[in-house]
């Protein structure tokens, strides 16, 4: 039998719901983790322990009855990266039964929309990437819990108050730009942003900002292989210098007034290592004729994860630290 083949028959067992159902009543803390899970797609068991606040273990205990009486689903998927790099928290999302229960609950979610099957069909690239964003934003709600001068708005709320265009989009974190080319030409481009949110404070004024996602996985310049292999299928190759070009000529046009109504906006890019980081900085700086940008702040997974997120030392397009709420 090969060295793996066990790893993988017992690992399987844990995306294969119980035959004989647990007793089980919905409690209040299931309804919030289903609401937190609908929030964010796809989180890890740990990061939703982060936002209930209680104790961990009651926490995966609550997760594993949601899962097994079909309210939360473990997208099969992330048995790869088990395989491969050991056990990591369990990913969970939500499935259509979890969303008709938060919908008769009376929380504003679509029951329409088919969340199993979203669910199902993550791989493992978009597992990696929605649960690196979503621990992102777990770490800034928990981050300002308890705290009476600065606050979080999520995405929606900055939706619904955005102009028409952006509430009726489909996508409404798709951010459109010219951008100028050397040869005189002016090409149209677009990026989604993979989150947005704002910071409140008490005297009124607000801080807004787009949020990347960098798993090292795209080239930050150009590269000559145009083309690249994405969860089975082909595309051309996306490089981070193009988004940062994205971003940068959209705000020089306005577009987060047209987009969101808001005079000022900033995108915040958490990466995998200080190296690319420098990497980043550097290509920036060639968008931007050599000048950089106060709009880009920058900041490396393990930088981030090791303090209080609003403690965090980012690094700004002009190679300055200071943190989102300066």
């Amino acid at each position: 039998m090969p060295a793996d083949a066990t790893v993988r028959r017992k690992g399987t067992k844990r995306f294969v719901r119980p035959e004989s159902l647990p007793p089980y009543s919905l409690t209040q803390r299931g309804l919030a983790l289903l609401a937190h899970v609908a929030r964010h797609r796809l989180i890890a068991s740990d990061d939703l322990a982060l936002l209930d606040g209680g104790s961990a273990q009651n926490v995966k205990r609550e997760l594993r009855l949601l899962w097994a009486h079909g309210y939360l689903m473990r997208p099969g998927a992330q048995i790869q990266s088990t395989i491969l790099i050991g056990p990591q928290p369990m990913v969970y999302g939500l499935t259509n039964r979890g969303a008709r229960m938060l919908h008769t609950e009376g929380y504003r979610i679509d029951p329409e929309i088919d969340w199993s099957e979203n669910t199902r069909r993550s791989g493992v690239a978009f597992i990696e990437h929605s649960t690196a964003r979503s621990r992102l934003m777990a770490g800034l709600e928990v981050g300002l819990r308890g705290r009476d001068d600065v606050a979080l708005v999520h995405a929606q709320e900055i939706i619904d108050s955005s102009p028409p265009q952006t509430r009726q989009a489909s996508q409404p974190l798709k951010w459109t730009a010219k951008i100028p080319m050397d040869d005189g030409r002016v090409v149209p481009s677009a990026v989604i942003a993979d989150d947005l949110f704002a910071l409140r404070f008490a005297d009124g004024t607000e801080s807004y900002f787009l949020v990347e996602i960098d798993r090292g996985q795209m080239p930050v310049r150009r590269s000559s292989n145009v083309e690249e292999i994405v969860e089975g299928k082909k595309r051309m190759r996306t490089y981070f210098m193009h988004k940062l070009a994205t971003y940068w000529h959209g705000w020089k046009q306005g577009r987060h007034v047209q987009q969101f109504g808001v005079e000022q906006i900033r995108v915040l890019t958490v990466t995998t290592s200080e190296k690319r980081i420098e990497t980043m900085l550097d290509a920036l700086r060639d968008v931007t004729g050599g000048k950089g940008s106060e709009m880009f702040l920058f900041i490396d997974e393990a930088a981030f994860a090791a303090v209080n997120p609003i403690d965090a030392a980012w690094v700004t397009g002009k190679d300055r630290v200071c943190r989102i709420v300066d």
